[in-house]
C-alpha cells in the first residue's frame, strides 16, 4: 500500500471516529529526528475517550529533505512518516504522559548525478514519553519517541492541540 494511500485511510478512520466522540484534538510540531539528522513538520489528530485521559490518532512526519554522501555518492534524501499513537495521561492539566504506537515510515533516496531513485518502506513501533500542559483548549506538548525498526531513529516534538468537542469532567482532586 502506497503511504499517500495509507494516510487517507487513516485519516478517515479518524475522521469518523471524531464524529461520534465526546471530544478530539488536532495538534502542529516542530520534530527533530537524529538519524536522519535533520528537522520538520508534524501534524496529529486524536480522539479523546475516557475523560480525555486516553487519546489515539494518526499522526504524520515530514522531514525537510536532506543531502548525504555514502561512498563517494551524493543522495537526496526525504523521509516521512505515519504514526498510530495511543497516548495515556496520568494528570489532565499539567502531566507526564507514556505513548505507544505504530509505524510506517517511507524514505526515498535520489542519486543526485544518476537521478537513481530508491525507496524504502518499513513498519516499527513507537515508545516514549511526554509532558503536556493544558490551558483551556490549547494544550503545550514536548515529546520524545524512539522508533524500532530498520530504519530505527529518536525524535523529539515540540507543539501544540487544539480541543475539540464536549469535554467530559473529570473526577482528579489532584488538577
Amino acid at each position: 500500500m502506497r503511504p499517500i494511500s495509507l494516510i487517507l485511510l487513516l485519516f478517515f478512520t479518524m475522521v469518523s471516529a471524531t464524529l461520534q466522540s465526546q471530544s478530539w484534538s488536532v495538534g502542529i510540531a516542530g520534530i527533530y529526528g537524529d538519524d536522519i539528522k535533520n528537522g520538520g513538520l508534524h501534524v496529529r489528530g486524536y480522539y479523546n475517550v475516557k475523560g480525555d485521559r486516553i487519546c489515539f490518532g494518526p499522526e504524520l512526519s515530514r522531514f525537510i529533505k536532506t543531502t548525504k554522501t555514502h561512498n563517494g555518492e551524493t543522495f537526496e534524501l526525504q523521509l516521512n512518516e505515519v504514526n498510530l499513537h495511543y497516548v495515556f495521561e496520568l494528570n489532565h492539566h499539567w502531566g507526564l504522559y507514556p505513548l505507544t504506537g505504530l509505524n510506517i515510515s517511507y524514505e526515498n533516496e535520489v542519486e543526485t548525478t544518476t537521478k537513481k531513485e530508491h525507496s524504502l518502506t518499513k513498519v516499527g513501533a513507537n515508545l516514549g514519553l511526554g509532558v503536556h500542559r493544558a490551558i483551556g483548549q490549547w494544550i503545550l506538548f514536548g515529546e520524545y519517541d524512539h522508533l524500532f525498526s530498520t530504519l530505527s531513529q529518536n525524535s523529539i516534538l515540540l507543539g501544540v492541540f487544539f480541543t475539540f468537542g464536549k469535554k467530559t469532567e473529570t473526577t482528579n482532586t489532584h488538577e
